[in-house]
Order: C-alpha cells, then structure tokens, then sequence
C-alpha cells in the first residue's frame, strides 16, 4: 500500500462524490480507499497509519475533513499528508498549489514533492489553516449548523451578516512572549496559513513552514465599520486599519469570558481560555508547483 485515500462522501454537498467517481479510474491496488462513517472517523482511520513514514494519506473532502484526518496523523506526524478538495471552503489547498484538472490533482496528492509544514495546535486540537475565538468563531459555529448550500464564501457571508446585529465584544487578555494585552475584542486569529471562510486571506503574511503565527486582533469597532473592514480582508489590506493589531508569535494564550466560542480549521473545539503554539515542520504535505 502507498497510500490511504479517507473519502468523506458527505463532503461538500456532492462535491466529494463528483470528485471522487472523477479519480476513481485512475486509482490502483497501491490506493487502500476507506470512507469516512460520521464525524470524528476520519481522524480513526487517519491514526490507524500515522506511523507508517513511506506512506501517503489523502484527505478527500472539505477543509472540516482535513482537520479530522490532520488530528489523527498527530502527533506522530510520520505519514505524508495529501488532499484532495471537495468542500465548503477549501482554503488549505489554496497554498499548495495543486492542479484544478482531477486527474493531474490525483496525481499531486500521490507523487507531488514532499514539503515539511507546521502544524497550530489550540488546546488539544491540531490545525492547518486558522484558529480563533470572537466573531469568527461564532460564524464559524452557525455556518457547521446549517446547511451548506452554495459557493462556501457566500455561506459565509450569510453567517456574518446574520451575527453582525447582535454580537458583542468581549474583553480579553492576550499573553505573548513575555507579556499580556487586554481589549475589548470583536475577533481573534492566529494563522498558520493566511485563507480561511472560503478565500478571506486573514492572515496575508502567515507562512506554513515559518514556525510562527501571523496573529490579527481586532479590537472592538463600530457595527458599521464591520462590513467595511470584512471587505478589506479579500485583499489582505485590514492589517492597515486602525482597529487591528498584527503580530508575529509561535505561542500565545488567550482568557475572556468562557462562553467565548474557539474555532480552529472553521470547527468548533471548545471555548476561551485558549493556548495556541505552532509545532515547527511537524508533518510532510504533498506540493504541486
């Protein structure tokens, strides 16, 4: 076996499927294929291989299965990691660039070279793209309770459009290389990687294999200064506004009220408090380019 293929047929309201009936001709008895049964499974199916050093695993799915797959190859982090995109957001792949055609993006997740990435780990939970708590996190929370019909940014944007009118801020204390901060904060993002909610580049200077945070703290603003500044983050212009704080950190630990929702990859894992820390190179992932 070369590699295991955990397919979430769920994924991406028939995008998994699609997509998956599109590579499946060109999958050989060197591919175990498994399929995922619920939530939680593919991070099962993930740690059954996860030591297995010559072996590729690809993660066919949405951002959501990724992040399941991901926590089940760590700690270990001996496997080679891989996806094939069928989701909501898809906001990983969006850094490794990988082909659009399915057959040439097969083949990446195959045979593509080798990349050693840092991996976010937020209380318990690994990630890859983004973790954090406030608004975002709340949006994040609606967006997995409903039905996710449509182009994942537009979801998104529902989400946002409809918490706009009633969230609000909250204070909390922001520990970073020897000191801490307290705000009253609409939002808080640590980026490994700069994309999430479906293309927003949140964290436009974060980069996977740095071994550090990108970290965007939005303090609290007015409701009609949100949408405009939402809009800045398309083209990673916010960190200019006079609302946000960015800085640069490979551990950080956040407390505020413990109702505060904590997202990390778009799922909920928890609530505030929080300690965030990159794991410098952790895993290999299969590049295109």
């Amino acid at each position: 076996m070369a590699a295991r293929l955990i397919f979430n047929p769920t994924a991406g309201q028939g995008k998994a499927q699609a997509l998956f009936e599109a590579i499946q001709p060109y999958l050989d008895d060197t591919v175990d294929v498994v399929r995922t049964q619920g939530p939680g499974h593919a991070t099962d199916l993930a740690r059954e291989v996860a030591d297995q050093e010559d072996l590729t695993v690809i993660s066919l799915g949405g951002d959501g299965t990724h992040h399941e797959v991901i926590n089940g190859l760590m700690p270990l982090g001996k496997a080679i990691f891989a996806v094939l995109p069928a989701g909501t957001g898809n906001d990983f792949v969006r850094i490794l660039s990988y082909p659009k055609n399915p057959r040439e993006m097969l083949e990446v997740a195959l045979h593509g070279r080798e990349q050693p990435m840092d991996i976010g780990l937020a209380n318990d939970q690994y990630f890859l793209t983004v973790s954090g708590v406030g608004f975002d996190a709340e949006v994040a929370g609606w967006v997995n309770a409903h039905d996710k019909q449509g182009n994942g940014t537009w979801i998104f944007l529902r989400g946002i459009l409809r918490h706009l009118v009633r969230y609000q801020s909250a204070p909390m204390t922001v520990a970073y290389q020897d000191q801490a901060e307290s705000l009253n904060t609409f939002m808080l993002a640590a980026g490994n990687s700069r994309y999430y909610a479906g293309g927003m580049s949140i964290c436009p200077s974060a980069v996977v294999d740095d071994g550090r945070f990108q970290v965007i703290w939005v303090k609290d603003l007015p409701r009609l200064g949100v949408l405009p500044l939402l809009a800045k983050v398309f083209r990673g212009t916010h960190v200019h506004h006079p609302a946000v704080k960015s800085f640069d950190t490979d551990a950080l630990r956040i407390d505020g009220p413990p109702e505060m929702l904590v997202h990390a990859d778009g799922e909920i894992i928890g609530h505030l408090p929080v300690t965030m820390s990159v794991l410098h190179n952790a895993i290999r992932v299969r590049m295109g380019g």
